[in-house]
This record gives structure tokens, sequence and C-alpha cells, in this order.
């Protein structure tokens, strides 16, 4: 089987393709909010170097968020539209899953993937419900694991000081590229045990109306 992966939910953005479980080959990006001139070009060579054509895809991925707006549409858009011309499934996981597959996890050690969701505020599981938590209540809430959680995710980055006042050094002490949510794992997250369905079913996860919205509504 083979599933080309798209990540757009972020500044970040990756393309791959997966051939029966391994990773023939991926691209990443992390030059500003270039995905929509990028995305399309880097599909096709993506392909071009396997030697593979769209018609040779069976299934298609992409990250439904939650992360940046313009990103995730155009990711959601790219997807969609490649789905409905080839007439194949789509398996659509959230940014948040793709980051907590993206590490191992360590005996003794909490792992939680967060995002940065502007205004002192991140992204971050609650069961199976994706919230947004204050950064500050975040932080209370994992004060126990003090020494003992790794955060993974932009929030990591951007709350850096809060994090490791309140969570200890350990809590960041992750690569930049660590927390960025990449279609290599979410490839391999399809190829597992993903689901997948029509196009017309997925939906980009907007868990909060974007900035512009709110500001106009004021």
């Amino acid at each position: 089987m083979k599933i080309l992966a798209v990540e757009t939910s972020g500044k970040t953005f990756s393309v791959a393709l997966n051939e029966d479980g391994r990773s023939a080959a991926s691209f990443y990006y992390d030059c500003g909010y270039i995905h929509s001139e990028m995305i399309v070009p880097s599909v096709e060579r993506l392909l071009k170097d396997t030697g593979n054509t769209f018609q040779n895809i069976d299934k298609f991925a992409v990250s439904t968020g939650p992360g940046s707006f313009t990103g995730i549409r155009v990711g959601m858009t790219a997807v969609k539209t490649f789905a409905q011309i080839l007439n194949k499934p789509v398996a659509a996981v959230d940014s948040l899953s793709i980051l907590e597959k993206s590490f191992v996890e360590i005996k003794g050690v909490k792992t939680i993937s967060a995002i940065d969701a502007l205004r002192c505020e991140v992204y971050v599981k609650d069961g199976e419900k994706i919230i947004i938590k204050n950064i500050d209540l975040f932080v209370k809430d994992l004060k126990k694991y003090k020494n003992k959680i790794l955060v993974i995710g932009n929030a990591a980055i951007s709350y850096r000081e809060k994090l490791c006042k309140g969570l200890g050094k350990y809590s960041v002490s992750l690569p930049y590229i660590m927390h960025m949510p990449k279609a290599q794992v979410l490839a391999a997250m399809a190829y597992r045990s993903l689901e997948s369905t029509d196009y017309t079913k997925i939906k980009p996860l907007y868990i909060r109306r974007s900035w512009a919205e709110e500001t106009d509504k004021k």
C-alpha cells in the first residue's frame, strides 16, 4: 500500500510517502508560510523521485490541526482535491496525536503534546477531546510531574521560560525539530491503524475562530 501524507498545520510543512509500512521519502520545510506555493511542487517531486505517479497512491493522509488556520486549509484543500480526482480514501488525524507518535515513551517520564494557541494559551488533549488551556493553568495542572515530564510541540518553544520554571529544565529539553508534527509520522500512522474515509467527510479541526474572525466580530 502506498500512502501520501501532507502535514501543514504549523509554520513548518512536510510531505511523505509510505510504501507498505516503510518510509520511502519525505520533504520537510521550515522557511515560513510557503505552504500554498510549495505543496503541489513538493508532492510532484516526491512522486517523481520515488518513481511513482498520483495513480499509484492508494490512500492519502492529512493533518486536521489544530494550528495555523491558513496552513490547515491549504493542506486539507490539496489532499481533498487529490482524493476527489483519483477517487481515493483519506486518513485524517489531529496534529497533537502526530506529535505524540513522534516520540517513544520513557519509563518514569510523562510526555504530553501541546501546541501554541497564542494569547498565552495552548491546545492540549483532555482525554479524546482537544481543548484550549491557559499556559499558567497548564503548568499548574502538571506541577506534580516536575523534572519528570517532557512537553512535545511548539508550546515548549513559545512558553519555554514558564515551562522551565514550573516543570523543570527537562520539560523543554527536546531539540527544536522534535516539536514539529511531520508527514512522515502521519503516513506511518495511516498505514498502521488509522481508519480512512471519503474526502467529503474530513473536516479541519478549528478549536476557535481565527484571530481575524474574532476581531471582525467585535
